[in-house]
């Protein structure tokens, strides 16, 4: 005779109702999968009594992404006018200062959308920062170059990744 109980009915998940379980929230007992189930220091938990919250450094908001676009359009509109400006006149005359200026506004530009959101990171902030980089490449392209050179696409891609990697 054992002492453990039998199992007589299948139980599934309560938020996935075609996976069986034997798993049970050591709170509620309502029945968790494996992919459900959060590790407590307690036991397991369900999501909802576990209460799960995202970690506050990649909260990103409404408001702070429309911060950080916004930072993103501006640092690249005035970086790129500022480069297409500069650059007959100042930038030109030392061979490849244009390819590391280039790269380093995906420095400037990271780092200012970095700022605009309090140095929030995550997924879609490195995106708007290699926008945001885009942008000043495109000025770039458009009124400063007037030409497409390796180079410049080499310090472009290089620009975007430093942007990127703030994040």
């Amino acid at each position: 005779m054992s002492s453990r109980p039998e199992a007589s009915a299948t139980t599934y998940c309560d938020k996935h109702s075609d996976t069986p379980t034997r798993l049970r929230c050591g709170k509620c007992e309502k029945p968790v999968c494996p992919r459900c189930m959060v590790h407590a220091p307690v036991g397991i938990r369900c999501p909802d009594c576990a209460n799960v919250r995202s970690v506050p450094t990649f909260d990103v908001t409404t408001p702070f992404l429309a911060r950080a676009v916004a930072a993103a359009v501006v640092l690249g509109t005035v970086g790129g006018t500022l480069f297409a400006l500069l650059g007959p006149a100042i930038i030109y005359q030392v061979a490849y200062l244009d390819t590391l200026a280039i790269a380093g506004l995906g420095y400037v530009v990271g780092e200012g959308v970095s700022l605009s959101v309090n140095r929030k990171k995550g997924r879609t902030l490195k995106y708007v920062a290699a926008g945001g980089m885009g942008v000043a490449y495109l000025i770039i392209l458009v009124f400063g170059l007037g030409y497409l050179s390796i180079f410049h696409l080499i310090a472009a891609g290089i620009g975007i990744y430093i942007a990127m990697n703030r994040f």
